[in-house]
């Protein structure tokens, strides 16, 4: 972790304002040793947000995932080392001129409601993720496509992406496979049917959403274990509650009692209060998210590159982090982590500058004339909530008005897609530095745009990046791209922030993971 303390005077002035405004290596199950367990009742896993939906083509929500990948799966997913893997593909193969993907569907797959897994549901599904869910883009290359047969799927090309696969495979807005009766439904209206280990039961506001083992599901015979979203997958828990517990203190209180067991965000403090306890197990996950904000080119007056350039000079990130993160974290440039091969640190020159008066002075040079800036942030993630605290007094401090909105983690994420709501929007970007560079440029090419107005440059590079033919032709369009998202200051990244998560001791087989995996997970005092 690369942590220096933020200067005592001004963290004490932070932390002030905050009390004012506070309102992996593989850990296979190997499925020999978990069918030596019994089944039990109820599995309770807390999390800090509810989802804003769990129509998986909707959201790119980690509270969104953290559910759906448990209900819905895809053709092809990761493995543990963010390789391409099959998940209800038996086999694929690419035509000579990288035109033609032919995908061979796994017989015996069963949905939800009884019915069997085809290609027609892959064909309807892959044509509403292409008509609209959110990272839509993934498909704009598909000329065609067509279930030749009831297990073969046929995908063309109208041009060669060597990147196809990863694209297919990736996470951040997964191309979950749906029954093709739920093609023609809108974004949030479908049944939540799907061929995951575990379906849907209920999801009751503000308390939990309760998920039951699906009987009739078909762990892929070919798995051993844990293998990212994929592998071999057994359910030991009749049901699985997702809790909704947004107070740290609570999901602490609940692992302690029991009455949770695991938890998703274990805060540092706490964890060296339980590092004794032999009733609990600490697992460190690094590099969970980039902290940050969006910046929206749309309202002013963010729409003026010299004012969000004064933003950019205006912010300590370290005084930012070792607050927010509650010290748990590291600074960098990057928009991929440190080890991943399309790490670079373009742009470098605008991350952390931390000058106050040159951005006071290109404040006054912009003709800022205290126009209000509106930042969105949310109460259900608390480094979130924390982080849009400070960065309101660091901006303050160089001469902008600021508003700070509050709200739920749901009623945050609708707000965003307000474009006259907001300035800057709190989040972290967890899933596009983990998958890689191509889900990481999404979020700002068209037509995601999350800074609201289209980026040409942006959307030019991320059409050389994916037809790029060597590795080192789409580095080095990702390096540009990362520049320009430095230049033009679509996102502000404060830093990577580090995660602890918890469990009871006596639930085995739980491997921290990006998203929680609550498959080969057993309790061994069921006996």
């Amino acid at each position: 972790m690369i942590s220096v303390k933020a200067g005592a005077a001004r963290a004490r002035s932070v932390c002030r304002v905050l009390a004012a405004l506070a309102v992996s290596a593989c850990i296979a199950a190997a499925p020999q040793q978990a069918q030596a367990q019994k089944r039990s009742a109820m599995l309770v896993f807390a999390q800090e947000a509810p989802p804003p939906t769990l129509d998986p083509y909707f959201s790119s929500s980690i509270a969104t995932r953290n559910i759906a990948m448990h209900i819905f799966e895809q053709l092809v997913t990761r493995g543990e080392s963010n390789q391409v893997i099959p998940e209800l593909a038996e086999s694929w193969k690419v035509s000579p001129d990288g035109l033609t993907y032919t995908f061979k569907i796994r017989s015996g797959v069963k949905f939800h409601n009884g019915k069997e897994l085809t290609a027609a549901d892959v064909k309807a599904s892959f044509e509403r993720y292409r008509r609209m869910a959110l990272a839509r883009v993934t498909l704009a290359t598909v000329a065609s496509m067509a279930a030749a047969d009831p297990h073969t799927f046929v995908l063309t090309l109208a041009k060669p992406e060597p990147i196809f696969l990863e694209e297919l495979s990736a996470f951040v807005v997964p191309i979950a496979i749906l029954p093709a009766e739920q093609a023609d439904r809108e974004g949030g209206k479908i049944d939540l049917i799907g061929t995951g280990p575990l379906q849907f039961v209920e999801w009751v506001p503000d308390s939990h959403i309760r998920l039951k083992r699906f009987d009739g599901y078909k762990p892929d015979p070919r798995a051993k274990g844990n293998d990212g979203f994929g592998g071999h997958k057994n359910v030991w828990f009749d049901t699985v509650d997702f809790k909704l517990v947004k107070e740290p203190g609570a999901r602490v209180a609940g692992l302690e009692s029991g009455q949770l067991q695991i938890i998703e965000d274990l805060p540092p403090e706490s964890a060296k209060r339980l590092a004794g306890n032999r009733n609990v197990v600490i697992y460190d996950l690094k590099n969970f998210w980039l902290h940050g904000a969006w910046v929206n080119h749309s309202r002013p007056p963010t729409n003026d590159l010299k004012v969000r350039r004064a933003m950019q000079l205006a912010l300590d990130m370290e005084e930012i982090m070792e607050i927010s993160a509650d010290g748990a974290y590291g600074l960098q440039p990057g928009l991929q982590y440190p080890g991943n091969p399309y790490y670079v640190t373009d742009g470098k020159e605008f991350y952390n500058a931390k000058d106050p008066k040159k951005a006071a002075a290109l404040l006054k040079e912009a003709g800022y004339k205290g126009e209000e800036l509106v930042i969105i942030t949310n109460s259900s993630y608390q480094s979130m909530y924390k982080a849009a605290q400070i960065v309101a007094e660091q901006l303050k401090a160089v001469g902008f008005k600021v508003r700070v909105d509050v709200f739920d983690w749901a009623t945050a994420m609708k707000r965003r897609a307000d474009k006259d709501a907001w300035n800057l929007w709190f989040t972290g970007q967890g899933s596009g530095p983990s998958v890689g560079p191509f889900s990481a440029m999404k979020d700002v090419v068209s037509p995601q745009k999350n800074q609201v107005i289209a980026d040409a440059e942006i959307d030019k590079l991320y059409a050389d990046m994916v037809s790029g033919a060597t590795f080192e032709a789409r580095k080095a369009s990702f390096a540009r791209f990362q520049s320009r998202v430095y230049n033009q200051v679509l996102f502000l990244k404060f830093g990577d922030l580090y995660r602890k998560q918890a469990a009871r001791a006596n639930i085995k087989g739980f491997a921290p993971y990006r998203i929680p995996r609550l498959w080969n997970v057993w309790d061994e005092a069921a006996r």
